[in-house]
């Protein structure tokens, strides 16, 4: 589904959202594995994630090799109830792998 390796590393995808995901997965996706990674981060935005969670997924956002669909999720993000100046900077800011 070619998620960047943070997902993992960050704990980003616990154990109901990787059931969800295999049990949609279908060999052949992998050419539009976007549309995994668009619903994982949906996923996470329907559950009031935290500040920090949110800081998260806007940083793994830059590494997302599809930008088009990872600049829709920062907007999703940006208009999120919990958006602070801090999520704001991390949305507005592309994160590179250290």
């Amino acid at each position: 589904m070619r998620f960047p390796p943070e997902w993992v590393e960050w704990d980003l995808i616990p154990d109901a959202l990787a059931a969800i995901q295999s049990t949609g997965y279908r060999p052949g996706h992998e050419a539009a594995s976007e549309h995994d990674r668009h619903g994982a981060f949906q996923w996470w935005l329907k559950r009031d994630p935290s500040h920090a969670t949110l800081i998260l997924l806007a940083r793994v956002s830059w590494l997302d090799p599809d930008q088009h669909m990872a600049g829709y999720v920062r907007q999703c993000i940006a208009r999120h109830h919990a958006c602070s100046a801090e999520i704001r900077h991390a949305l507005d800011t592309p994160y590179a792998r250290v």
